[in-house]
C-alpha cells in the first residue's frame, strides 16, 4: 500500500505541472464559503430546459424551489412552494394551496415589486408545458426588422425545448392551469395519473417569476430568463465566468431558515483527476464525480476527509435499433445480451462503484423488485456463440462520447463489448457520436446504428419517468427512445400503473412492464453507477439525492474550519 501512495502521489504532482490553472478564486468571495469543485458539463441555469437523461448537477438547486419536494427516497411527497394540496375524487383535479411571504431575489439585474403567488405558477407550468400563450405576444408580424439577423436570433430563441417534459408526455397529462385566487391554483388532468406530483417534485419543475419574465418579454430579451436567473431558493448568482466557476450568495430573503454558509463558490474548471487535485490541496471542499481508479487511497483512514456514497437512479445500456430488420430477431438480441460479460464492465470501468442492473427499474426506486426474474441476462458465452458464430454479423455501434454519471468512460466501455461479441463471431464497428450530432440525427430519422450505448437519469424515484421516455410507444422516433421499441402491452402496464395511488398496486404493474422489457430485450441494461462526492471532514450536514443533487442550504462549517 505504501509503494501505491508514493506512486499515486508522484503522479499527482507530476500531472500538476501540466493542469491549467483556472484563475484564482479572490481570498475576499471564500470568507464564510465553501468551494464545490464540478465539471461543466450540462451546466444549466434552467432546468426547464436542460436535456433530459443527462446529469443535473446542484446549481439550480440552489437558486430554485419546486411546488413539491420527494421525502428521504421514498414515494412521499411533501410540500415546498404549495402549502397543502387537495385530490378529486376523480383524480383529475388538483388544488394547491401556495405559500405566502415567499420572495424572489434581489438582484443586479431584477428588483421584484411582489411576493411569489399564483401567476407564477400558472407561467412556469404552462411553459412545462410548451404553451405559447402564456406571455403576452409583443411582436407585430408585418414589421420587417432593418437586421433580418436580429429577427432570427429572437425568434429561435422563443422556440424553447423542454425535454423532459417533452420526453414524459406533459402536455397530454396536464390539460389546463389557472388561479383559482392569489395563493390558490388548479391544475386539471386529461385522466387521473398518480405520477404527476411526482413529476411536479422533479429537479426540472422549477418555479419562475412571472414578473421577470413579463419584464425580459417587454424588452424582447427573454433568452435571458435562462442566462440570468431568478428564483426563490437559498442562493442567488452573484457572477459567472464561463467554464471557469458560478458564485453564490446568500439569499438574504428566504422564505426558510438562512442558509448558514454565505459564499459557495462552483469551480468547473476542471477534469476529474484535475477536480481530484485541487481537492487535495485544499483548494475546494467537495469534489464531485472523483476518479474512480482512485478511491481505493482515498478511503483509507484519513481523518481530513471521507467519501460519500450514495445508490444512483440512473441505467447505464445497449440499446438495439428496431428499425434495422436483423435487430428486431429477439434470440439474436438475447444472445448478444448472453455474450457481454458485465461483471467485468463493474469492475473495469466503475470499479465496483457500480452495481450490475439485473433489471431495469434501479434498487433505490420505491418500485424496485428484489426478485431477479429468470430470464435476466446472465453472461453464457456458449449460449451465446451457439447461435450468433455463424451469422457472420457486422454490426456498428454508437457511442455517446461524453462522461456521465452512469458512465464514466463510454468508449473504453464499448470496447470492452465489442472484444466480448468478437468472442462470439460479432464484428462491431465503433462509432462515437456528440449528443449534437445524435439528436439531429433522431430528429431527422436517419439514425442507422444497429446498437448504442446510453443511459438514462431520472428526475425523481417513479418508474413512469424512468421507462416510459425510453421504451414506451408515445417515444417512439423521439431524442429518448434510442431502440425505436414499441409494444402495446408494455404501455397498458405503464397506464394501468398511473390509473391508482396504491403503491403496492402501481409496484406491480411497473414489475409487469419491467419483465416484459427483460423477456423481449430491446435494451441490455449494464450498471446502476452511484454517487459519489470527496468530503472535507470540516463540512458537515452534507447528504446527496439519488439524483447528485445536495442542498447547500443544509451545510454547516465546523467551527473555526477555514476554506
Amino acid at each position: 500500500m505504501l509503494i501505491r501512495k508514493v506512486i499515486f502521489a508522484s503522479f499527482l504532482l507530476l500531472l500538476s505541472h501540466f493542469v491549467t490553472a483556472a484563475p484564482k478564486v479572490p481570498k475576499e468571495l471564500t470568507q464564510n464559503g465553501l468551494i464545490y469543485c464540478t465539471h461543466a458539463t450540462g451546466l444549466s441555469f434552467n432546468p426547464q430546459t436542460a436535456d433530459a437523461g443527462t446529469s443535473m448537477n446542484v446549481i439550480t438547486e440552489q437558486i430554485y424551489n419546486k411546488l413539491f419536494e420527494t421525502t428521504n427516497n421514498s414515494a412521499s411527497i411533501m410540500p415546498s412552494l404549495a402549502e397543502s394540496y387537495s385530490i378529486s375524487n376523480d383524480g383529475t383535479l388538483i388544488t394547491i394551496n401556495l405559500r405566502k411571504g415567499v420572495k424572489f431575489h434581489h438582484t443586479e439585474w431584477f428588483k421584484p415589486t411582489r411576493d411569489f403567488n399564483a401567476d407564477d405558477v400558472v407561467f412556469s407550468i404552462n411553459r412545462m408545458l410548451g404553451h405559447h400563450s402564456y406571455l403576452p405576444t409583443l411582436e407585430d408580424e408585418s414589421i420587417h426588422y432593418p437586421n433580418p439577423q436580429h429577427s432570427i436570433f429572437h425568434k429561435q430563441a422563443k422556440k424553447v425545448r423542454f425535454p423532459y417534459f417533452e420526453s414524459i408526455k406533459l402536455n397530454k397529462k396536464i390539460e389546463s392551469i389557472k388561479a383559482l385566487d392569489p395563493y390558490r391554483v388548479q391544475i386539471k388532468l386529461f385522466q387521473a395519473d398518480a405520477s404527476i406530483l411526482s413529476h411536479l417534485a422533479s429537479q426540472y419543475a422549477i418555479i419562475f417569476s412571472q414578473e421577470y419574465a413579463l419584464q425580459l418579454n417587454a424588452d424582447d430579451n427573454l433568452i435571458q430568463l435562462d442566462l440570468l436567473p431568478v428564483g426563490t431558493g437559498p442562493y442567488k448568482v452573484q457572477n459567472y465566468f464561463r467554464n471557469q466557476y458560478v458564485r453564490f450568495v446568500r439569499n438574504e430573503h428566504y422564505w426558510k431558515k438562512a442558509a448558514q454558509i454565505e459564499n459557495i463558490i462552483i469551480d468547473l474548471s476542471t477534469d476529474r483527476t484535475g477536480r481530484l487535485i485541487k481537492f487535495l490541496n485544499g483548494e475546494c471542499q467537495i469534489a464531485s464525480y472523483p476518479e474512480v481508479s482512485q478511491l481505493g487511497l482515498l478511503q483509507d483512514k484519513n481523518e481530513r476527509f471521507y467519501v460519500n456514497f450514495v445508490e444512483g437512479m440512473n441505467l447505464s445500456y445497449l440499446a438495439f435499433n428496431f428499425k434495422k430488420p436483423e435487430m428486431k430477431d429477439t434470440k439474436l438480441r438475447r444472445a448478444i445480451s448472453q455474450a457481454i460479460d458485465r461483471k467485468r464492465i463493474i469492475q473495469t470501468i466503475y470499479h465496483n462503484t457500480a452495481t450490475v442492473a439485473n433489471n431495469i427499474i434501479p434498487n433505490i426506486s420505491w418500485a424496485s423488485s428484489v426478485n431477479t426474474p429468470d430470464f435476466a441476462y446472465d453472461y453464457n458465452i456458449e449460449k451465446a456463440k451457439d447461435y450468433l458464430q455463424d451469422k457472420q454479423l457486422n454490426l456498428t455501434m454508437w457511442v455517446i462520447n461524453e462522461e456521465q454519471v452512469y458512465n464514466p468512460s463510454p468508449l473504453k466501455m464499448a470496447e470492452l463489448i465489442k472484444r466480448d461479441l468478437a468472442k462470439v463471431g460479432v464484428k462491431v464497428t465503433i462509432q462515437p457520436v456528440t449528443r449534437t450530432y445524435l439528436i439531429k440525427r433522431l430528429k431527422d430519422h436517419s439514425e442507422d446504428y444497429d446498437m448504442i450505448l446510453a443511459g438514462w437519469l431520472a428526475g425523481n424515484l417513479d418508474p413512469d419517468s424512468f421507462m416510459r421516455p425510453i421504451l414506451s410507444c408515445g417515444t417512439v422516433n423521439e431524442i429518448t427512445n434510442f431502440s425505436n421499441w414499441c409494444e402495446p402491452l408494455f404501455d397498458h402496464f405503464m397506464d394501468n400503473a398511473l390509473n391508482t395511488s396504491h403503491l403496492r398496486l402501481r409496484a406491480s404493474e411497473y414489475n409487469l412492464a419491467q419483465e416484459l422489457i427483460l423477456s423481449e430485450v430491446p435494451i441490455v441494461p449494464i450498471a446502476n453507477a452511484r454517487r459519489m462526492l470527496v468530503v472535507n471532514a470540516n463540512v458537515r450536514g452534507v447528504k446527496m439525492s439519488p439524483f447528485g443533487s445536495i442542498n447547500f442550504e443544509n451545510l454547516s462549517l465546523k467551527k473555526g474550519a477555514k476554506p
